[in-house]
């Protein structure tokens, strides 16, 4: 898999978001991302197919009802 490097976040930052990273930041966002793509590969093995995201409809939809039950 191929790795995304320090120099690569700081070009993806400056020229995205027009901002500069440090050497420091830069190495560990990039450790972070080659952290989060290792983990992502096995996220099928944890049997989450029945759990919506945080802020899915469905969860706002409650959520809504809940407030709208309490006023």
């Amino acid at each position: 898999m191929a790795r995304f490097t320090a120099e690569t976040v700081k070009l993806l930052a400056r020229e995205l978001h027009d901002y500069q990273l440090s050497d420091e930041g830069a190495a560990t966002v990039a450790h972070m991302i080659g952290a989060l793509a290792n983990h992502s590969r096995r996220l099928h093995a944890l049997g989450l197919a029945g759990l919506q995201p945080p802020f899915g409809y469905s969860a706002l939809r409650a959520e809504a009802d809940r407030i709208h039950r309490a006023s």
